[in-house]
């Protein structure tokens, strides 16, 4: 999810609005399975709706760093490329992915659902929102960078057929390769922008398909209409219109200060927001304290305000916030970017 040295500003604005719903995501979720809001049309339209967009948008960030600022064409660039990921994307996943497991088994009566065994977690069944650098990981082991027009075409017709392949109901079982073949079409795509396959329209078609989303989305859900595909045209859809609309915002290379400020800690939010929120939750449950909107407004400022300030600490105290970001510690070269 960080590129340390790469900015992007455009880029890493579609990366805080994606963090900004994988936390309201999350949080809802749990007040739903705690039991301290409503399972409403209103909330099942946010959920369903959300989840066919912000993780997809992290995908194709990825991809489309990674094709942009990496060049893996030859077989000892992939193997670096891939010790550097691991170790990237392993040490935050195994760290918050531990402690997550160990905070849901203590706190089992307040958070979503307790997990299985902390082996099972971390190799066969990742929890949310762990799960996205897991895949991500596998994904870097079957992509390299696109050298020419015809490598990148391959890329897209066999990721799109991985995900045709699922759409069509094709389950292997295995955690990893389902969800690999369910998302590499987002990384592939993420790819296909910084080579320049797909171009990035102005806002006024941003906008327009984000309405045309909006309407459809509430159309289907209200209709309770469904069809093969339909997360998938849905996202492609809100995707394409989110990316036009901040690329065009941002394409002078000039931030705000808010964006600026929240990009800075979009990884720190992404991995922490859980860990801060479900045991503030489980604390005022045992106090007595259930009411929704005190709930709400202290469990959505913990979960983002909580990793901010638990960032800072970590920057002060050296190398702690190893955890978060390795790479800071680590050199390889260019070629393993």
């Amino acid at each position: 999810m960080s590129t340390l040295g790469k900015r992007e500003i455009w880029v890493d604005n579609v990366k805080v609005i994606a963090c900004i719903l994988v936390v309201l995501g999350h949080f809802f979720q749990s007040m739903v399975k705690a039991g301290l809001m409503q399972n409403s049309c209103l909330y099942n339209w946010f959920n369903s709706t959300i989840y066919t967009f912000h993780v997809p948008l992290f995908f194709i960030c990825s991809g489309y760093l990674f094709q942009k600022y990496s060049q893996i064409d030859s077989g000892k660039a992939w193997g670096n490329n891939v010790l550097k990921k691991f170790i990237a994307l392993g040490v935050p996943y195994f760290v918050f992915s531990t402690a997550t497991w160990l905070l849901k088994k203590v706190f089992s009566s307040s958070v979503n659902t307790e997990l299985g065994s902390l082996p099972g977690t971390l190799f066969v069944q990742p929890t949310a929102p762990y799960w996205y650098l897991y895949i991500l990981f596998f994904i870097f082991l079957i992509t390299i960078t696109a050298r020419n027009h015809k490598t990148m075409i391959i890329f897209i017709i066999v990721s799109a057929f991985c995900k045709l392949a699922v759409i069509a109901g094709f389950q292997t079982g295995i955690y990893c390769i389902d969800n690999t073949m369910s998302n590499w079409i987002w990384f592939i795509l993420g790819m296909a922008c910084a080579y320049g396959m797909i171009k990035l329209a102005n806002s006024i078609v941003g906008i327009i398909l984000l309405i045309i989303f909006i309407l459809g989305s509430v159309l289907l859900f209200a209709k309770n209409i469904c069809f093969a595909g339909e997360e998938f045209v849905l996202g492609l859809i809100v995707c394409y219109s989110i990316l036009c609309i901040i690329f065009n915002l941002y394409k002078d290379g000039k931030q705000n200060r808010i964006f600026g400020f929240a990009a800075r800690y979009t990884m720190p939010v992404f991995l922490m927001h859980t860990i801060f929120a479900a045991p503030l939750r489980s604390v005022l449950i045992k106090a007595g304290i259930t009411n929704l909107a005190v709930h709400i407004v202290a469990g959505i400022v913990i979960s983002f305000a909580g990793p901010i300030v638990a960032m800072i600490v970590m920057e002060k105290l050296k190398p702690l916030d190893f955890v978060v970001y390795p790479m800071k510690y680590i050199r390889f070269s260019k070629k393993a970017c």
